[in-house]
């Protein structure tokens, strides 16, 4: 790799010993995927530290007590406990403790403590062709695509990259494999989050990895319709980056793009995601779960008035989860109490595939994390459903958030795909 000054002076121990580790460590990252040189980054989206796995929380410690220092703008992912309210989602308070111990190593090191999957909804909002690095598919596809930033699905390594500014230019970091493989023709009409969740799920099964181009959208998605679709590609596929003519940055509708594989997708395939996922109990769901991702402040305002003056069934629980920063925003405009009044709970820093629910996890024995015992848990996004079924290993319901919010309130499942029968 071709090195700048600063570059090396990292390696040499300029910024302290943290930062040269983290150099090395990026070094070998770039070697390993044949990159020319490095790139500035201008953002990065970080682990948290999952207090599920002990020895996670004190890699983050670990790393704040070296002297690490965040020298870019930097937002942390989600987390295993709502570090504001733990007991109140039933988790023990030895894995909130240890959770909040990661909270203290991140302010530490300089990081904001934003704990969500949506840092953008967050005030976290990369620019056009700013290279940054991140560890979660969802920020990943939504900054190449709906902001035109450049980034890698990345691990750990999104540490070390807020830690230096540097990232190995590979990946989505290089114009050649920002190009659309495949064209999507949507022959589908999608309508909110969920069903646009279900339609990036069809593509990603197809393209896989690829860039898909998707036209045929009958009118022009809002951003959380696009934050869905990416999330739902990004969860059956490698998705990193779609390109949607016209409304995603920088793409020419009228370019002729020879020799990319077709796709359609239709009606029956949004159909088929959303029944493939129904498999739970109709009448005995112990949860509904909306904000998958978590719930920006518009999706807030549709929660709140799908919920004003109304009351969840006897027997079930409803969770909103969204970001610190949404819920003080949603506090300040007054949605938050139609939400709660209704018998909801609004939580942060965490969601159920991420929470005390994990039954995959092999926890420390000594947190005394014991998972709940879920007969189905009722969402509105292919990515929570896909998600619940791997993590929880739980039975799931799939449907739209109004109807999710309609089937809480009856205490029954009102199916998306039998809604007009």
């Amino acid at each position: 790799m071709q090195l700048s000054d600063h570059d090396l002076g990292l390696l040499d121990g300029v910024g302290g010993d943290a930062a040269r580790q983290a150099m090395e460590a990026l070094v070998q990252l770039g070697e390993a995927y044949d990159a020319p040189d490095m790139v500035e980054i201008g953002y990065a989206h970080i682990h948290a530290g999952m207090a599920l796995y002990k020895g996670d929380v004190e890699l983050i410690e670990a790393t704040a007590q070296g002297g690490a220092k965040m020298v870019v703008p930097t937002s942390t992912n989600i987390t295993n406990a709502d570090m504001g309210d733990w007991q109140g989602t039933g988790a023990p308070d030895t894995l909130g403790l240890l959770q909040k111990r990661a909270e203290a190593a991140h302010r530490a090191m300089g990081s904001g403590t934003s704990f969500t999957c949506t840092p953008y909804w967050a005030g976290h909002w990369p620019t056009w062709n700013m290279h940054i690095a991140s560890i979660e598919s969802g920020v990943t596809v939504f900054a190449n695509s709906v902001l035109g930033a450049r980034s890698n699905r990345d691990g750990f390594f999104a540490v070390y990259a807020g830690m230096t500014g540097r990232y190995p230019r590979f990946g989505l970091h290089l114009d050649r494999n920002r190009q659309p493989t495949h064209r999507v023709t949507v022959t589908a009409h999608p309508m909110g989050t969920a069903e646009f969740t279900a339609l990036g799920y069809a593509i990603g099964l197809t393209v896989g990895s690829g860039v898909p181009l998707v036209t045929g959208l009958q009118t022009r998605p809002s951003l959380d319709e696009l934050d869905a679709m990416g999330v739902g590609m990004a969860t059956s596929g490698g998705v990193a980056m779609f390109i949607v003519p016209g409304v995603t940055p920088p793409f020419n509708e009228d370019a002729d793009v020879p020799g990319l594989t077709e796709v359609e997708v239709g009606e029956a395939d949004l159909a088929q995601i959303f029944d493939g996922f129904c498999t739970g109990d109709e009448t005995g769901f112990d949860l509904v779960h909306l904000g998958c991702p978590h719930a920006s402040f518009e999706e807030m305002k549709q929660y709140a008035a799908l919920l004003s003056g109304r009351r969840i069934a006897e027997g079930v629980e409803l969770w909103v989860t969204t970001s610190r920063a949404v819920r003080q925003m949603a506090r300040e405009a007054g949605l938050l109490a139609p939400i709660m009044a209704s018998g909801a709970r609004v939580v942060t820093d965490t969601c159920p595939i991420s929470c005390h629910f994990a039954c995959t996890c092999s926890p420390d024995p000594a947190l005394g994390v014991k998972p709940p015992s879920l007969r189905t848990i009722l969402v509105d996004s292919a990515k929570q459903a896909h998600y619940v079924r791997d993590m929880i290993q739980c039975p799931t319901l799939f449907t739209t958030s109004e109807l999710a919010v309609e089937s809480a309130v009856a205490g029954r499942f009102l199916p998306r795909n039998r809604r007009n029968a």
